[in-house]
């Protein structure tokens, strides 16, 4: 029994579970880059514990092709990212909606994108209509209303008619432009099909829209609480 322990934490034991630790964290990842970081972490660390302690030379190759792999695939993830360059607008998009995402794949997502200065009153979407585009506000404000009634508002960094995009379902509100307005706007079918071929755009643009429900659901939330405090009985 004691030798069994000795074997499965000894010192060599540990370099491999360690491999294998590090190979469930890079799983863990939301970002490629640390991911791949962590991959090459984890094959190395396989690579020495079958070289040094087991001596499985088989083994201890094919950890090396899969540490090269992923190299290979860093430096072309830094060459595709180093042609990339924002405006000040464009980073923002980046840094606030989509801050998992590398450069080159935000690049991507642009492309299928138009920047539009909106007058006041300008309407992005009616409640109960399949909003035509996604809105993404970087200055100015709009009301939010249900069923007739003002029920929040939008902006700066927040987005207008995700659920359309996401679910295909109606707007669940009309967003009417509070004052001027300059976003970047996404027209919903072209977005939903490079949404669906790209796996990690798709999975970085559903997180932003997730994190931009809660934030508008916990905003109304107050201010329907406000309101319901200030109404007199």
């Amino acid at each position: 029994m004691i030798a069994g322990y000795e074997s499965l934490l000894g010192g060599g034991a540990l370099v491999g579970h360690a491999s294998y630790v590090l190979l469930i964290v890079s799983m863990l990842m939301t970002r490629m880059f640390w991911l791949r970081v962590m991959a090459i972490c984890s094959g190395l660390l396989a690579a020495a514990y079958s070289m040094i302690w087991v001596y499985d030379p088989v083994s201890a190759f094919w950890e090396l092709m899969f540490v090269l792999t992923n190299v290979g695939q860093l430096a072309l993830q830094a060459y595709r990212n180093r042609g990339t360059s924002f405006t000040a607008e464009e980073r923002a998009f980046h840094e606030v909606a989509l801050p998992d995402l590398e450069p080159a794949q935000v690049r991507r997502l642009l492309k299928f994108g138009r920047w539009v200065d909106a007058e006041a009153g300008t309407v992005f979407t009616r409640q109960g209509d399949l909003a035509f585009e996604l809105v993404f506000i970087v200055s100015g404000s709009a009301v939010v209303e249900g069923d007739g009634q003002t029920v929040g508002t939008c902006g700066e960094t927040d987005f207008v008619g995700e659920i359309s995009v996401s679910t295909g379902m109606p707007a669940t509100a009309t967003v009417t432009a509070e004052t001027s307005v300059r976003y970047l706007a996404f027209e919903r079918s072209l977005l939903r099909k490079l949404l669906d071929r790209s796996d990690d755009i798709g999975q970085a643009v559903e997180q932003a829209f997730r994190h931009g429900i809660r934030e508008k659901l916990i905003r109304t939330n107050m201010a329907v609480a406000s309101s319901t405090r200030s109404t007199p009985p």
